[in-house]
Order: C-alpha cells, then structure tokens, then sequence
C-alpha cells in the first residue's frame, strides 16, 4: 500500500479516530478522577552479609541471589502479613493487603524491595517497614543462644585486651624514655629486660584480639542473612499518572484501537471502492466513477441528470463518462453498447438513463432498449406506458420496416409507422427514443438470443438515424441474458461496478462470463463512490464553477471573466 493511499485510509476513518479517542479519553478522565490519589513507599533489604568482607566468597554470591527468589515468595506469606496487620493494628485482611504489595528483586543482585501502595502515605511507609522487620523475625538471621554467648564474650575480651594494650603501651613509652636517660650498664640491662617483657605481652594481647575478631567476623557473616538496607521514608507525592497523562494516555489508545479496527476491516473489506481498485482488478479503462447522490427513497426520474435537484458535478461525471465512451468507439462502426453489473441494485439501469440523456444533450439521436426482462425499470425511469415494448417488437418483422431503410429512419418511421410507434416511445429530452421491456416472457435468455433480436438490433445499427444504441441487461451473475445477448449481437459490453456493493470476487467472475465466449468488456464505470476513495484532485472545485454570480459573486472577477 502506497503512502498516499495510507492517507486516504487515515481521512476515510479521521470520524472514527477521533470518536474513539474522544470516548476513551473521557472515560479514562472520569476513572482517573474518581480514584483517590495512592502513594508508593519501599523498603530495600540485603540477603546475606558478604558485601562486608574484603574477599566475599562466589558461593556466598550466589547462594545470597538465588534465596532472594525464596524470600520473595515469602513476603505475601499470611503469617508475615498477618503479624504486619497485628503490629500496626491495621483494619485489613491478609488477602486485601496482598494485593497492595508489590515485591522485586534487583537484577543480578541479592537486594530485595518490598513495594507498598496506599492512600495514606504514613501508612505507607509503616507497612513497608513493618513487612521487612516481619519477614527478618521469621528468617534464621538471628543468632542462637550459645552464638550470642560466645559473641559476647568476645566482645568482652576484646575490651579488656584493649585497655591492658593501652596501659602496656604506657609503660613501654616511660621505659623508652628511662632508657634514653640511662647511663649505668646495669639500669640499661634491667630496662632493657622490662622493655622486653611488655613487648611480649603486647604482641600475645594483640595476638588474642585477632582471634577473637575473627571468631566475631565468623558469627557475623551469615549467608542465609537479612538487614535493612534502607527504611521506606514517608512520600510526598502521589503515585502513579495524574488526571491530564491518564487522560491522554486513554485517548492515545483509543485512537490506536480505533485505527487497528480501520485498518482491520478495510483488510476484510473485498469492495471495488475505487477507480484505481477497478483498473489493478479488472484490467480494464475505467470510463468514469459517480458519487452518492440523491436521497435514499428517491424515486426514478429524481436520478435523471435533467432534475433540478441533482448535483452539477453528478452531470459533469455523465458527461465525463459520455466522452470516453465516445473517444472508446473512435473510428468503429458499431453504436451498440451492453451495459450489465455482476449483481442486481447496483445502479445500472439509472446509470443507462443518465448516460443516454448526456449522449442526447450532446445532439446524438439515442436509442435505449431495456433488455431487462425480468425486473425491467426503463419505462419508470422515463415515465412511460410499458404495455408493448421489446418483447412485442420482436414479434415484428424488421426486413418490413423502414428503420432499415437509407431514406428514412427509426424516428421517421415511428412518426409515419403507427404500429412501430407504440414501440418506440418518445421521452421528454430531446433526441432520446425508448424500447421498454414490454410484457414479461417465461424464457427471457432464449428471446434475447433469438435470430429476430440480431436482426432488429442490425437494423437499428444501419439506422442513419440513430447514433447510438444503449441496451440495459440484467445482472451476468445472476442470470445469463446479458450474456446471451452480448455474444449474439457481438455488442460491446460495459460492466457497471457498485463502490458500495460490489465485491471484487464478483466483478472478475461477471469478466470472466463474457471472456469466456470471447468477449472483452470495452470498460467499466463505478457508481455511489466515495469521494475520499478517489483521487479527485481537484474535484472538490465543482460546485465553484457550477454557482452562479448570484450565488457566487466572487464567481466572476471584476474584468467579467470566469
């Protein structure tokens, strides 16, 4: 699909776009604001103590990143969360404090953060921590009784070793001192033995502090350990999207599902809605494409280009239509034209009509014979008696008739032929002649392929007095008579495709009926299109050209041109 194509898909559904984002945009502004405003509080937990020892062990790395997992499971235990409700006195239910509790693991990291929301942020922050002190009661993180006594008195030592290196340490600097003022050998060899003496005591205290150190280093360093790294702090804002980014959000995806929906049915979409589609489909000229016009109800003769109340630009697409008919017939001989549609109410016979009035109001003497005999409409169209038409001329022998004749023609005979009269009827537009369907026979598709049809349809063609010989036919999918017809008189054949009904399935299927007994349909026209389908161009522009300067005054420039 071309990009200018995708801009004509965007303009078709623009209504529903926007629609959409409207609604979605709405109710996600109504929600948004009807919610009371949440805030998030967490707090941050460490699993193991590795991370104090200048060289942590892999294993104790890994062991402290996998119970992260476990612990987060742990979490939304009911007896973690029930001893958080009974400490905080919190009127919940485990299972509703659940749902308010978000927990996640920091990539690649034994980091655990409890994440809490509620609409007080206090609450919030109480909870969070609440949940971590809860989940560390419940954890080995704690020493056992002889750890803790054995811990202690480590500790104890260390202290009491620490005062006796100061008071050693003391001594050994006034010894020092002494020594420097000594000048006998014997007070210099018996503070010399006193200095060695308290060196010895210091390195043996020092000695014992280390190991009772690393018997603290020891206790201390816990793999399966949890501590609070950092205590969830009160918020002071809300969480969350705020009114307007809820609101735009909801519009965004409206719009986007609205456009997913375009995208989707024009996918499913199987409708000839443009000349372009016609053209790539049928490989075909498109003689031309009319727009919706008209109301609904209208009746017959208020889809004639010659009512009042028919736009300008639908008889300027006729007459579009008129000059390439014309230009598709050039130099050839044959004024005979089958136009038929793959299925019923795809507008062809009014389109039959109005391309006749446009053939007449250029001066061309028009001929039109409704070869529907089934569901015929020409004589309503016009607004004629259908008490005789084609069926009781075919009972007429042509070769008697001076429609055949050089020195007088098929509007000359009705004048002067009162039994050819009744069957060629007058309409109000001028150069324009009528063959209604006349009575409804049993077995349409054999009269139409009669030899007495190919006969009066060769006598209208040498007519002088007749331009042109437009035939309405019944549907070719439907039933075979435009088919039989076409391939008998060797007519040329136009499909009329409605951009509103006709599927693509069907527009090659009624191709391909008369392909099959060797004929090419000479063209197609579009009817009920879409403008936005089409690339008018300047189309638009229309209804400039066809005001008046009364209705227009800008219409004409001051010079008098238009």
């Amino acid at each position: 699909m071309e990009f200018i194509q995708y801009v004509r898909l965007f303009r078709k559904w623009l209504w529903l776009i926007i629609l959409a984002a409207f609604l979605a945009g709405g109710v996600s502004f109504i929600v948004r604001t009807g919610q009371p405003s949440t805030y998030n509080a967490e707090t941050m937990l460490a699993i193991g103590r590795y991370i104090e020892a200048p060289n942590p062990n892999s294993a104790d790395i890994r062991t402290g990143i996998d119970l992260a997992q476990t612990y987060a499971e742990l979490v939304k235990t009911y007896d973690v969360l029930q001893g958080t409700i009974d400490n905080l006195d919190l009127p919940l239910t485990p299972e509703r404090l659940r749902n308010n509790i978000d927990v996640r693991i920091r990539s690649n990291t034994s980091l655990l953060v409890i994440s809490v929301t509620w609409t007080d942020p206090v609450l919030a922050a109480d909870i969070a921590n609440g949940l971590a002190e809860q989940l560390i009661a419940r954890s080995p993180t704690n020493l056992t009784e002889d750890q803790q006594r054995q811990l202690a008195l480590a500790n104890a030592q260390i202290e009491s070793l620490n005062e006796q290196l100061a008071e050693q340490r003391e001594q050994l600097a006034a010894i020092n001192r002494q020594l420097e003022n000594a000048t006998e050998a014997d007070e210099i060899t018996r503070l010399t033995a006193q200095r060695n003496v308290i060196l010895d005591q210091i390195n043996t205290a020092t000695a014992t502090i280390a190991d009772f150190s690393a018997t603290i280093a020891t206790l201390q360093q816990r793999t399966n350990a949890l501590d609070i790294v950092e205590r969830a702090r009160i918020p002071t804002t809300p969480s969350g999207s705020s009114v307007l980014s809820a609101t735009v959000l909801g519009a965004l995806v409206g719009a986007t599902l609205a456009g997913g929906l375009a995208l989707f049915i024009e996918y499913i979409d199987d409708r000839v809605r443009s000349s372009e589609q016609v053209a790539e489909l049928l490989n075909l000229p498109v003689l031309g494409s009319i727009a919706r016009f008209g109301k609904r109800r209208a009746s017959y003769p208020e889809r004639l280009i010659t009512h009042p109340t028919v736009p300008a630009t639908i008889a300027e697409s006729y007459r579009a239509i008129r000059t390439n008919l014309l230009f598709l017939a050039g130099e050839d001989n044959r004024k005979i034209y089958v136009f038929t549609s793959p299925g019923p109410v795809e507008g062809k016979s009014t389109t039959v009509a109005n391309i006749a009035v446009s053939l007449a109001q250029a001066g061309m003497r028009v001929l039109v014979i409704d070869a529907d005999l089934r569901r015929p409409v020409q004589h309503q169209i016009f607004s004629l008696e259908n008490r005789v038409g084609l069926t009781t001329l075919l009972l007429a022998d042509p070769t008697r008739s001076r429609v055949a004749a050089g020195s007088g023609g098929a509007h000359d005979t009705a004048a002067d032929n009162p039994d050819l009269k009744q069957y060629i009827q007058e309409t109000t537009i001028p150069n324009l002649k009528v063959i209604t369907s006349g009575f409804i026979p049993a077995n349409p598709t054999e009269i139409l392929g009669s030899a007495l049809m190919v006969r009066w349809l060769e006598a209208f063609n040498q007519s002088p007095n007749i331009d042109i010989v437009l035939i309405d036919t019944p549907p070719a999918l439907v039933v075979a008579d435009s088919v039989v017809l076409a391939g008998t008189v060797k007519a040329e054949v136009i499909l009329i495709l409605d951009a509103a009904k006709t599927r693509r399935v069907g527009a090659l299927r009624a191709k391909e009926q008369f392909e099959q007994i060797g004929i090419e349909p000479k063209g197609a026209i579009l009817n009920r299109v879409n403008p936005r389908d089409e690339d008018y161009g300047y189309g638009y522009g229309y209804g400039y050209y066809y005001q008046t300067p009364d209705q227009n005054p800008a219409a004409t420039s001051p010079n008098g041109y238009r």
